[in-house]
């Protein structure tokens, strides 16, 4: 019942590895080996996600370059024909009949204006507003790329858990379908009766689905793996490293909470929104400033009573400033100003709220890591255990002195000791991994 147990959360542990999206990669017909760092090499190149963050990038700071532009002369130009069908009048007494027509029938203009910011405090605010949008997306970037690493890093070690504890499986399968071999001689014999021979027979059989079961786990594992990757998923993997050797690390001290979160990506993140609303304020208060600009204008036009462009043009040329002051605008600034406050009231909480819970998530995980280091010491003293118990078991069994219901006890034993030892170093690689990825660290060996 417990071997069950053990299985059922490998099947689970398969079933939740992170999934992201997927492309098309190599196919020769080798499988392709990983080790940790040459998968997490590949995922942080191929993964859509981490593109995605990247192009983000892009696309920021352009933006951030539209705004500079935005300091440029703007020239403009136009080109205008009227037909005055009934021609402006100029009145007075001077006149017959008090008026005169003025103008052409035919009129032509051509303009070209130029004008060119002076003095404008919102453009030199917006321009700050995209330096920090682009802080904003590098550090996005980098929070994705921590969380790839991680997911990564637990799905790795995550096969060779299940490539460990399917190894367990199969000898535990071979020792009882040795076992079940004596059995049966010694029925032939007369040395054992047809009940033993029917309990070692049916445990042999009930260790079969529970194999397949494991095996199908792995596949699954392997598929997300190469999810994450981008790999295709035709594509064979193997995984190269053991789970076991991961017991040096363990045997390391665990690290002291530290005193400050400065390396989390999402600390970082309010931290940028908060000084984006704060010059988010500044540019909303320098809208009651006044605006000065300088502007040029050039027109060249004609007039006649037929419609011919042969007449001669006049032109004319005009430079100046041009000054706006804001008087009054019904109270918008001033609303503006109050809900921007409010929100950097709100974030501010939001963020200490968020500290404390990375703080209560950075102990939780040193608390799992010291758990995982104290129960390696007792599996590993149970697997010794449990395989001299297991020797003496089938010598008393085999000499008549013990029982098959002793035998099997001790050969379920002997198998859940195996699999909890590599359920007990995945634990602290996923505990070891989660504090890494709170702490904010980007690379393996950080």
């Amino acid at each position: 019942m417990k071997l069950r147990k053990n299985l059922n959360k490998i099947a689970i542990l398969a079933a939740f590895l992170t999934v992201s999206t997927v492309v098309p990669a190599q196919d020769n017909g080798q499988p392709l080996v990983l080790t940790l760092e040459r998968a997490v090499e590949l995922a942080l190149d191929q993964n859509l996600t981490v593109k995605v963050a990247d192009e983000e990038i892009v696309r920021v700071d352009w933006l951030k370059k539209e705004n500079w532009y935005n300091l440029l002369p703007s020239l403009s130009g136009n080109a205008q024909y009227t037909n005055n069908i009934l021609k402006p009048v100029f009145f007075s007494d001077f006149f017959p009949g008090g008026k005169m027509e003025v103008g052409s029938t035919h009129s032509y203009a051509i303009n070209g204006t130029m004008q060119v910011p002076l003095l404008s405090m919102p453009l030199f605010k917006n321009i700050r507003l995209s330096e920090l949008e682009l802080k904003s997306a590098l550090e996005g970037a980098r929070s994705a790329r921590i969380e790839l690493v991680s997911q990564v890093k637990n799905s790795f070690y995550g096969i060779l858990m299940m490539e460990e504890s399917l190894r367990v499986l199969e000898e535990s399968y071979l020792n009882a379908r040795e076992t079940a071999g004596n059995i049966k001689k010694m029925y032939e014999n007369g040395l054992a009766s047809e009940y033993d021979m029917i309990r070692s027979d049916v445990s042999v059989r009930n260790l079969t689905p529970t194999i397949e079961q494991a095996k199908s786990g792995l596949e699954l594992a392997k598929m997300q793996l190469k999810v994450l990757l981008s790999l295709d998923l035709g594509v064979d993997i193997e995984a190269d490293g053991d789970i076991s050797s991961y017991r040096d690390e363990m045997m390391a001290p665990v690290p002291e909470l530290p005193a400050l979160l400065e390396g989390n990506s999402n600390l970082r993140t309010l931290d940028i929104q908060l000084e984006s609303l704060g010059k988010s304020y500044e540019l909303i208060r320098s809208q009651r400033l006044p605006s000065l600009a300088g502007f040029a204008n050039y027109q060249l036009q004609a007039q006649n009573n037929e419609f011919s462009l042969s007449e001669k043009w006049t032109n004319s040329f005009a430079v100046g400033l041009a000054i706006q002051i804001p008087i009054f605008n019904k109270f918008s600034i001033s609303m503006k100003e109050k809900q921007t406050q409010a929100g950097i009231r709100q974030l501010t909480f939001q963020r200490e709220l968020l500290e404390n819970n990375l703080k209560i998530a950075a102990k939780n995980s040193l608390n799992e890591m010291r758990r995982a280091r104290l129960q390696l010491e007792s599996d590993t003293e149970a697997v010794r255990q449990a395989q001299k118990g297991y020797e003496i078991a089938k010598v008393r069994y085999n000499t008549g002195a013990g029982t098959l219901l002793e035998l099997n006890d001790t050969e379920i034993a002997l198998t859940n000791s195996r699999l909890n030892l590599n359920q007990t170093i995945y634990n602290y690689i996923k505990a070891r991994t989660e504090y890494d990825k709170v702490l904010g660290k980007e690379k393996l060996n950080d």
